[in-house]
């Protein structure tokens, strides 16, 4: 936080020196109104990370309900009824919405308009799909299950290897060079005592 103070020292100081404090004002608001935008665009970037976290296990929950009997929209009411989280919010509204009168496939449209997820998209429209031509749903589900495993392990796989080059660089940068001068600092000073003496 203080290195963005700075920043805006830097820039603005200059600006309201030169230019006076109307431009200050404008170009204080057009900051602000960016630095808002970046802060709403990192929260919406963090809120849709927890929703495809959160999302397996109730694709899982899903398969399971509608394994036991339930149909689709039962199953979304009981899962959004029972549950909680960042995307159990997001169904809250749509199943309200669904008890009101809209079918399965508009509400489905409506997660999939609300949430800028592929995982999340593929299953939507999948399950529209399914239920529209009437195949049976156990089998569409139980592969979304896998597929959302799948995309599940290469998100974690992938956030691994972006921690694993984020751990590099305090090992190249920090350690590695405090070990080489320890291994040469004593070949150095015993050069040094041989040639100095």
């Amino acid at each position: 936080m203080s290195r963005a103070l700075i920043l805006a020292t830097l820039i603005f100081l200059p600006v309201f020196l030169f230019f006076g404090e109307s431009l200050f004002q404008e170009f204080k608001a057009e900051a602000l109104s960016i630095s808002d935008g970046l802060a709403l665009r990192q929260r919406r970037r963090r809120e849709i990370a927890s929703i495809e976290l959160e999302f397996p296990l109730v694709v899982e929950l899903f398969a399971i309900l509608i394994g036991g009997g339930m149909s689709p929209s039962s199953a979304l009411s009981h899962i959004s009824e029972r549950g909680s989280g960042e995307f159990i919010k997001l169904l809250s509204p749509i199943i309200s919405q669904m008890k009101n009168g809209i079918n399965l496939a508009q509400a489905l449209d409506i997660l999939n308009k609300e949430v800028d997820s592929r995982i999340i998209r593929r299953f939507c429209d999948s399950l529209a799909i399914s239920v529209e031509r009437g195949s049976p749903l156990i089998d569409v589900v139980g592969r979304q299950v896998e597929e959302v495993r799948q995309a599940q392990r290469l998100l974690i796989s992938e956030r691994a290897s972006k921690a694993e080059i984020q751990l590099m660089i305090p090992v190249v940068f920090l350690i590695l060079p405090i070990s080489i001068l320890f291994a040469l600092w004593p070949s150095y000073f015993a050069l040094g005592a041989n040639f100095g003496g």
